[in-house]
């Protein structure tokens, strides 16, 4: 899993990182909120909250919060635990949602982090998911044009002559690996309905709804094809109501830690 303070040390040089978290929770919770009649009898847990900024404006609606993270800096707004995601300390069918918010790419072996979500996420529970594109053309930590789409050699000699660290640490997928690593999920591509309502999903951002206005005039069936070639993807992956019990990660401790409310 990523480290918060190491990760956001990084990127210095980014453009209102932190103020962009309430926005990105809105959008999140907006998006939840068509698959639930009442989230306040929901569970959601956040694999990779970082800081904490969105779980715990999350905390505020959802009937129970918890937020997983290797680095232990963070807000104390919800209850926390500090572990690896590929690894979570939590007893199997525990949560309702999971919630991927630009994660995977930061972790080393994906599937094995999927293979954690499926597991303790509840028969019918889903997992919210957004994932950069490996070949948009701006990456989007470093904000350095094709950096993804560099051998790992090039990128990092890329990253060190840009002044924006010592190697390029991400593994961006492409659309198409995203849907292999997801196959045993029922997924949703919500993509194009966030996209073709930004003024629903992102009321407070002008900018972002000035530039998704050219999608808003198109037919879904004209911008589908090129769903793979978007710089980002929102999809909502749902376990089967009767999924194979079998499907657990051999990776996961025996132990659950203390879910009791936070103080």
């Amino acid at each position: 899993m990523k480290q918060s303070s190491q990760f956001l040390d990084r990127f210095d040089f980014r453009v209102d990182y932190l103020a962009s978290r309430g926005a990105k929770a809105e959008k999140i919770l907006k998006v939840l909120r068509r698959e639930f009649q009442d989230i306040a009898h929901v569970s959601l847990l956040d694999v990779g909250c970082s800081q904490g900024q969105i779980t715990g404006r999350l905390s505020k609606d959802f009937g129970f919060v918890v937020g997983i993270d290797i680095d232990p800096e963070r807000t104390r707004a919800f209850h926390f635990v500090q572990a690896d995601g590929c690894r979570l300390p939590i007893v199997s069918s525990r949560f309702d949602v999971v919630l991927l918010n630009h994660v995977l790419e930061h972790v080393s072996w994906p599937e094995r982090l999927l293979t954690e979500v499926w597991r303790v996420l509840k028969p019918g529970g889903l997992c919210y998911l957004a994932c950069p594109n490996r070949y948009a053309l701006l990456e989007p930590h470093y904000r350095l044009p094709l950096l993804s789409w560099l051998a790992r050699p090039m990128a990092d000699t890329y990253v060190r002559l840009a002044g924006r660290g010592r190697a390029y640490v991400d593994n961006l997928p492409s659309y198409w690996k995203l849907i292999k690593w997801t196959r045993r999920f029922k997924v949703q591509d919500l993509t194009l309905v966030v996209l073709k309502n930004p003024k629903q999903f992102f009321p407070d951002d002008p900018a972002l709804i000035a530039r998704a206005r050219w999608v808003g005039w198109l037919p879904v069936w004209l911008l589908k094809p090129f769903v793979p070639w978007f710089p980002v993807w929102i999809l909502l992956i749902r376990k089967p109501e009767f999924a194979d019990p079998r499907r657990v990660s051999q990776f996961s401790p025996a132990h659950e830690v203390s879910l009791a409310a936070p103080k």
